[in-house]
């Protein structure tokens, strides 16, 4: 290899493509490219080579003319060519890309994580190590900074308002008292005891955890927890996270229990499906299920951290979207008699798909662990030293994993959740959401 030539950069730094046909570059130098085809080059107008320009978190793109082909490989499923390259706008731009990658590697390799965030994206590295004490003091100083005075209460009537009950203690508290009790509590507890938005009644529970599989109840306290909604005149949305090989004849079982015990009771409920392996398992018995398409199979980029990324300001139209904007996803969803989606508020307005759809709300999830990290901390002191974990005894009813103040993170479960306030302290932006399409709002307190 030659002094100035560097191999596999990545892609998203620098990309090749010969007459809009998009290959990769396997070498790259001021004087030289090297690329890999799947098939023979017959002729060629030009190539075009796009560039990552750092400072100005853009793509420069540079239209090379003046080429030759100096060497050409062939391989058992692809064939590689050298081009010569005369540009002198080609070398400033390798040049250029090769110093910022120098740097990267360079502070990636012996910069601490905090350095490397700092010096590539301005990220507040010093905040990193002021922490709460305690999870209840933290989420009472994020509850406080609310402001209720300008909430316009006339949207309360457009929304149907759930409560997430995602684990053994809430399932407890649930069956120990009325709807009104527990929702006074529940919100006190939360610190939102005099919210406006949330004197509406309590009309829907959302019953199971959309992560973990080790939370969803019992079948004796789930049908409890039915007859009792059914009695209180609250409907049922029913929370099913992954599911994995050897959890499929277990949840067959779960589906067709509460099945039976929608057709004895004639009541319908809501299904939410977070593996597409389930809709095999539902899709004889949508007369009593309504489906709904999950947290984790609504998927996008999520992260409190995810403001320091380049380009972020300037591209958050573009990141607002996700595979549910797509009519030909929509058609299949629609195809398999799921129609509402569970979005989550996640530090940035999203883009609504058409029809009626969910709010999560003040929680989001950033990354799921089916190996859990907390119960591998709590047993072994080592988060890292994960397994599947069968019969769990609930380590995160006593335990969560605190990160830096600033962030507004917890991990809790077998995940981690930021925390958004946006729709709480914004009646406004509430309402845009309710316009695209915004029907139920659910509060999911972590």
């Amino acid at each position: 290899m030659e002094k100035e030539e560097v191999e596999f950069l990545p892609s998203g730094l620098v990309s090749c493509l010969l007459d809009d046909r998009e290959v990769s570059i396997l070498k790259i130098s001021p004087e030289k490219l090297t690329i890999r085809v799947t098939e023979e080059i017959e002729k060629i107008a030009y190539i075009k080579v796009a560039f990552y320009i750092f400072d100005e978190f853009r793509y420069e793109e540079v239209i090379i003319k003046d080429y030759s082909i100096i060497e050409k490989s062939e391989m058992n499923f692809s064939l590689t060519y050298v081009f010569s390259i005369k540009s002198q706008e080609y070398v400033h731009n390798v040049r250029n890309i090769f110093k910022n990658y120098s740097r990267y590697v360079v502070l990636k390799a012996f910069g601490d994580e905090n350095e490397f965030s700092k010096e590539m994206v301005g990220y507040p590295a010093e905040l990193d190590y002021e922490f709460y004490e305690y999870y209840l003091e933290q989420k009472k100083d994020w509850m406080t900074e609310l402001d209720y005075t300008t909430w316009n209460e006339n949207i309360i009537n457009k929304v149907e308002l759930a409560i997430t009950l995602d684990n053994y203690i809430l399932y407890k508290n649930y069956m120990d008292k009325d709807i009104k009790n527990f929702k006074d509590d529940y919100l006190k507890g939360n610190f939102l005891d005099n919210y406006k938005l949330f004197q509406k009644d309590i009309t829907r529970l959302y019953i199971g955890n959309q992560f973990c599989h080790n939370l969803f109840p019992d079948m004796n306290l789930l049908k409890n927890m039915l007859k009792k909604g059914k009695e209180e005149k609250l409907q049922i949305t029913l929370c099913f996270t992954y599911m994995r090989e050897n959890y499929i004849e277990k949840t067959k079982d779960i589906i067709n229990e509460v099945y039976n015990w929608c057709d004895e009771n004639n009541m319908k409920i809501e299904i939410i499906i977070n593996d597409f392996g389930m809709i095999k398992l539902v899709e004889d018995k949508t007369d009593y299920f309504n489906l709904s398409l999950g947290v984790l199979l609504n998927k996008r980029k999520k992260d409190p951290r995810y403001i320091y990324k380049n380009g972020y300001m300037e591209n958050k139209e573009l990141i607002s979207k996700n595979s549910l904007d797509s009519s030909i996803f929509n058609k299949f969803l629609k195809d398999c008699n799921i129609e509402r989606y569970e979005y989550e508020n996640c530090g940035y307005k999203i883009s609504i798909a058409e029809g009626c759809h969910s709010m999560h709300i003040p929680f989001y999830q950033t990354n799921t662990s089916q190996y859990c990290p907390l119960y591998a901390m709590c047993k072994t002191m080592d988060r890292g030293n994960q397994k599947l974990v069968d019969g769990c005894p609930n380590y995160c009813n006593d335990y969560v994993f605190m990160y830096p103040k600033h962030l507004k993170m917890i991990g809790r479960y077998n995940s981690l959740f930021g925390f958004d306030d946006t729709l709480l302290k914004s009646s406004k932006k509430l309402e845009q959401y309710i316009n695209s399409g915004i029907d139920r709002i659910v509060l999911n307190f972590i």
